[in-house]
């Protein structure tokens, strides 16, 4: 399991996010975390070449590496829906960008968030969009792992399993704050995904039953020990991101704050600290 820094972590902390780029990049080569995954609402932005050149730069600075996408979908940019809502050109275009950039540095599984879909946004729409951007990832021999959380289309584990397999070839992107949101065992959540060989993806933090916005550093409300001993029971080779926006957001703690703290709970729960 390689760990990550999500990029937008550092957002809340600086004026706009290429400026939190350096914070970023920083704080994972002085708390040994092993990359970045980088968030996108649109590739154009980004993802542009400039960005890209830059992140280049500071990763050959650090070194740290890009090692995960993550295509967000929010409400306020895809108000009529994303995978629903009659926009799946745009949608497709999108992914097919992130796709591309995903396949240009070596990697295999670009993460989709869709949460401008709310729980009752069609079903069958959302599938048949979803299976045109699968086959527009995979063009770039790219694999989705889609992103569940509470009060969207998919908002619980077995949503998720559930659309995985509507959509063949997709997968699911495990965010174990959205779980504990979601009253669930994130631990137990692993364990069902990874029976299903549809575990692709994990985000780490922590949050309280209902606050699916939380993004509190990992170990703050739960103990991680069971869910980091989950991962290492499914043997989960992929790629586990401490997403911390809400928690940065509040003000309560810095991006980095919040990344040491979360790294700390980590690695203690690794260890079998009591």
């Amino acid at each position: 399991m390689r760990v990550l820094q999500a990029d937008w972590n550092h957002w809340p902390d600086h004026g706009a996010p290429a400026e939190a780029d350096p914070a970023c990049w920083e704080a994972c080569a002085r708390l040994g975390v092993g990359g970045v995954e980088v968030g996108i609402y649109e590739a154009a932005v980004e993802l542009s070449a400039a960005r890209e050149r830059a992140r280049d730069v500071l990763a050959a600075e650090h070194p740290v590496e890009v090692a995960a996408l993550l295509l967000s979908l929010p409400a306020a940019r895809w108000p009529a829906g994303a995978l629903s809502g009659g926009q799946t050109d745009r949608l497709v275009l999108e992914v097919t960008a992130c796709a591309a950039v995903t396949a240009r540095r070596g990697l295999a599984v670009l993460g989709l968030w869709p949460g401008a879909d709310p729980a009752l946004a069609p079903w069958e729409e959302c599938v048949a969009a979803l299976a045109r951007c699968r086959d527009a990832a995979a063009a770039h021999a790219v694999r989705l792992a889609v992103e569940y959380k509470p009060g969207t289309v998919v908002g619980d584990v077995d949503a998720a399993l559930r659309l995985a397999r509507a959509v063949p070839g997709t997968g699911v992107l495990l965010d174990t704050g959205h779980a504990w949101a979601a009253g669930e065992d994130p631990a137990e959540c692993v364990h069902r995904l990874a029976g299903q060989d549809v575990l692709w993806q994990v985000h780490l933090g922590d949050a309280a039953d209902g606050a699916a916005d939380d993004d509190l550093p990992l170990g703050r409300i739960h103990d991680p020990a069971p869910l980091v001993a989950a991962l290492e029971e499914v043997g989960y080779p992929g790629t586990a991101t401490f997403d911390l926006y809400g928690a940065v957001c509040s003000g309560a703690w810095s991006g980095e704050e919040a990344l040491a703290q979360s790294l700390a709970a980590l690695r203690s729960a690794a260890r079998g600290d009591e």
